[in-house]
């Protein structure tokens, strides 16, 4: 149940209208979303959970496809965890675990701040077994001239990661590993799944060929890669999103990593680049702290301050029935009001 303070009606106020916008405006059928403020937490559903091929309203408990929020919430927990075990180190070539990767000088700090520089084309790459698609990553890819001092976001950076996970996890499947150790350690094994009940799941495509899109992940490299994405694959309801969220601002416990682990991601790890390990980062207007930041490709964002136990959640479903241009646009507006009205008071 939502329990609402004058900061977060404040606070709500201002988002809300950005994120009906999305709606009405027909850049995506619906909006689940969630605003945290210390022990407060407002949550609202509203729209269509699909337009085709007839309209159905949005229940507020449906699974989305999170996309590469399943990069924040699943790989980087377990690589925090690996970091701190010593199984990993933040600067060590990845050959040092993948030793026919074909980038000698790429390092596990790259990958995770997506500073690799790496550059490479895959031919037919939908069209790959799960096998080949590996093999192309690990071999066909080369080095760039900007490693180290560009950021430039790519999946195959986290697919890299996880495979190295699995390596030193002794070689089981990177979302069994995320299943097992990440998701019951935060609580939300049963809110976050990558085998969600399909009847529960917000679709996400849908053409008069291909039919509905549901239950199934959108990413084509993960759909081909399966258990052994670690870059996409997760879907949650938006109670397991708010429940990662309240466990980084130190709101529930979790028992993977030290209580103060995601306030010590809010620095820049890529050299200035403006990229912590995993997440994404953006300044607050008044604070001038870094937010964690993340996006997905399918709709999905949120925003999480730590130090002040505050955070944005949004899951939408921009690609249905296809993609809509003007998400990104409008999604960075939401941001900016966001991050301007929760610093404001």
């Amino acid at each position: 149940m939502a329990l609402v303070n004058a900061h977060l009606a404040m606070v709500q106020a201002r988002v809300d209208e950005g994120l009906h916008h999305l709606v009405t405006s027909e850049v995506t059928p619906g909006v689940s979303y969630a605003i945290i403020d210390h022990g407060s937490v407002l949550e609202r559903h509203f729209g269509d959970l699909q337009r085709l091929p007839e309209r159905k309203p949005l229940p507020g408990n449906y699974y989305y496809d999170l996309a590469s929020l399943t990069k924040v919430i699943g790989t980087t927990p377990l690589l925090l965890r690996a970091l701190l075990d010593g199984l990993l180190q933040l600067d060590e070539p990845l050959v040092a675990v993948l030793p026919d990767f074909s980038v000698p000088t790429v390092t596990i700090r790259q990958l995770a701040t997506h500073t690799s520089g790496l550059e490479g084309y895959i031919p037919h790459r939908d069209e790959l077994s799960a096998p080949e698609l590996r093999q192309a990553f690990m071999t066909q890819l080369h080095a760039g001239p900007d490693a180290g001092r560009k950021v430039v976001y790519r999946d195959f950076n986290l697919l890299l990661l996880g495979w190295a996970l699995e390596k030193v996890y002794g070689g089981e499947a990177i979302q069994d590993l995320i299943s097992d150790r990440v998701l019951p350690a935060f609580g939300i094994e049963h809110t976050a799944s990558f085998v969600p009940p399909v009847e529960m799941c917000v679709p996400t495509t849908y053409s008069v060929t291909a039919g509905l899109r549901q239950g199934l992940v959108h990413d084509p490299k993960a759909a081909i890669l399966g258990a052994h994405s670690g870059a996409a694959g997760l879907f949650a309801q938006l109670d397991g999103v708010v429940g990662f969220v309240q466990a980084a601002c130190n709101l529930r416990p979790q028992s993977l990593l030290p209580a103060d682990w995601a306030a010590d991601l809010q620095r820049d790890f890529s050299g200035g680049l403006g990229r912590s390990i995993g997440f994404d980062l953006r300044r607050g207007p008044i604070s001038g702290r870094l937010w964690l930041y993340h996006t997905g490709y399918t709709g999905t964002f949120f925003l999480i301050d730590p130090q002040s136990q505050s955070g944005l959640v949004v899951l939408a479903n921009r690609v249905h029935p296809d993609v809509h241009p003007d998400f990104l646009r409008q999604r960075d507006i939401i941001v900016q009001r966001y991050l301007a009205a929760t610093e404001s008071a």
